[in-house]
Parts: structure tokens; C-alpha cells; sequence
């Protein structure tokens, strides 16, 4: 879908947990029903009152940047589908051959770090707001500023303006050398890096995706 320039403002985007892309499902029979407005794939830019007021505090406090109504691919690892984790583009494998015999590239799936596509990569990195079940649809941040749960221990030193690099699990880390961009790197620390906590950055070095 293409950029919408009006969100529904009936949910929380970081506490969207649902079995459909629409947000509803038939009573009897469980299936999608396209209504209400959203669809899969509408993203959002909002400015920061608007980030917050569709917040859902227990989970986080959501500032300006870009929002994608997304679903998690159900080999998702579930553990690592949470507030401030970083997910990748899944496989080719999970969407099926387009009208020209080819595949499109999953923009609007995403998967958990470790189940990224191909080995040791960080193709379209994106940041979970909330926990969200593998097979279910929630929204994702690719822009702005951004909360990410920091690594259990910080490998370079912690402060304010240092570069922040992916690790393992989808979890967050001071580089050694914290100022090389690396295909790793996502953004720059706007609060000081933590520990096994959660911080903000700046989501930079990503790449700007539609569809």
C-alpha cells in the first residue's frame, strides 16, 4: 500500500497484536474482513504529539518517525518479537511467485533477527514496538526516533551521539569503533546507551523502502 497520510486512530500502534491485517475477523469463520482503513503495508509519518498519543505507555512512549503495518513471518523466533528488538526482511521463500515468475521481495513481512535473510546480514532493519505473536500483524518503526533494547553487555563506551550496531537476538550495541558504518548499523544514540535496557536513537544508515 502506499503512503497514508491518516492513521485510524482507534488503536495504540505499540500494542497491536492481531490476526488480521484490517485489525477485524469474521465472528463465524475467523477470516480477514477488509475494513476500517488500514491494510497491509500502510505506513505513517507522525510528528511527535502524534507518535504519543497513539502510544500505549505500558509498552513505551512512541516519537516522530515512520510506522509500517507489517506481519510477522510465522518462523519468527517469538522471543525475539519484542519492545525494541530489530527485525529483518525474512526469505524470498515467504511470499509466493509473482504474475511474472519471480518473488517479490517481502517489504510488508518481517521476521526476527536471527531468522534474517541469508547469514550474518542486516537487510531492511526495522524495530518491533511491542511484542507480536509469529504469524500475527502489528506496526513496526523504520524511521525517526526510535527505542531499542540495549545488548546485555556494551562492547565500545557508552555516550550520547555514538553509533548503535545490531547484535545478536535483534538487541542493540556500542561498537568498538563507534563512528565506521557498518551494514550493521542502525542509527546514532540520542540518550545514553544501556545495558539490557531500553534507549533511543536516531534511526540512520536504513534503507527508505515503499510497497
Amino acid at each position: 500500500m502506499p503512503y497514508q497520510p491518516i492513521v485510524p486512530t482507534w488503536l495504540a500502534l505499540n500494542s497491536a497484536n492481531d490476526a488480521s491485517a484490517s485489525y477485524f475477523t469474521d465472528l463465524r469463520t475467523g477470516q480477514d474482513v477488509n475494513a476500517g482503513g488500514l491494510n497491509a503495508g500502510d505506513y505513517f509519518d507522525l510528528t511527535n504529539p502524534e507518535a504519543n498519543n497513539l502510544s500505549y505507555s505500558v509498552n513505551g512512549i512512541l516519537y516522530a518517525g515512520r510506522y509500517r503495518r507489517v506481519k510477522v513471518d510465522s518462523g519468527a523466533t517469538a522471543a525475539n518479537v519484542k519492545t525494541g528488538t530489530i527485525g529483518l526482511m525474512p526469505s524470498l521463500a515467504v511470499v509466493g511467485l509473482n504474475p511474472l515468475g519471480t518473488r517479490n521481495p517481502p517489504m510488508n513481512i518481517v521476521t526476527s533477527y536471527d531468522q534474517g535473510i541469508g547469514l550474518a546480514t542486516n537487510v531492511r532493519p526495522v524495530v518491533f514496538l511491542n511484542a507480536i505473536t509469529p504469524g500475527n500483524w502489528g506496526f513496526v518503526q523504520e524511521l525517526g526516533v526510535a527505542t531499542v533494547l540495549g545488548a546485555a553487555s556494551l562492547t565500545g563506551t557508552p555516550a550520547i551521539g555514538v553509533l548503535i550496531n545490531s547484535v545478536a537476538s535483534g538487541l542493540s550495541d556500542v561498537p568498538s569503533n563507534t563512528t565506521a558504518v557498518v551494514k550493521t548499523t542502525v542509527g546514532t544514540a540520542i540518550d545514553l546507551p544501556k545495558a539490557a535496557a531500553l534507549f533511543r536513537i536516531l534511526m540512520q544508515y536504513v534503507p527508505v523502502v515503499q510497497g
